[in-house]
């Protein structure tokens, strides 16, 4: 798992324990494989909001993120896996909830602002190095 404890794509089979699933969307932000970090945390401030409008998943069925398998690599998006019959209605408001959270937030400015904030952390490091 990394720092976000998102799996990669060797325990994608464990996080849904084989059930269906149906992919609700993604941000719009980062470019992989150098940005998986980012991300993902864009993900997951989305799950905390679409869980927040939503509420909590049907019983059987869980939100998270899923690893898609494609011929060019994987890609992580949103998710929602279930037991028995897709939970339709919670599906159609978690695909809105995303859609209406990924408008309103400013990527852009949020990922400027974290890696001028890495810049000036990594700044003080090597400046903190230097005087030892």
């Amino acid at each position: 798992m990394n720092s976000f404890g998102w799996g990669r794509a060797s325990e994608r089979e464990t996080l849904g324990f084989g059930m269906p699933w149906e992919n609700i969307g993604s941000t719009s932000t980062g470019n992989l494989p150098h940005e998986e970090a980012w991300i993902l945390l864009s993900l997951g401030l989305a799950k905390k909001y679409v869980e927040f409008v939503c509420g909590d998943a049907p019983p059987g069925s869980k939100l998270d993120i899923m690893w898609h398998d494609h011929e060019l690599g994987s890609y992580p998006s949103l998710g929602v896996w279930f037991e028995y019959d897709p939970p339709w209605d919670y599906l159609n408001s978690c695909e809105r909830a995303l859609e209406v959270f990924d408008d309103a937030v400013s990527w852009h400015e949020l990922k400027e602002h974290f890696e001028e904030q890495a810049f000036r952390d990594k700044e003080e490091e090597d400046d903190d190095t230097d005087e030892t």
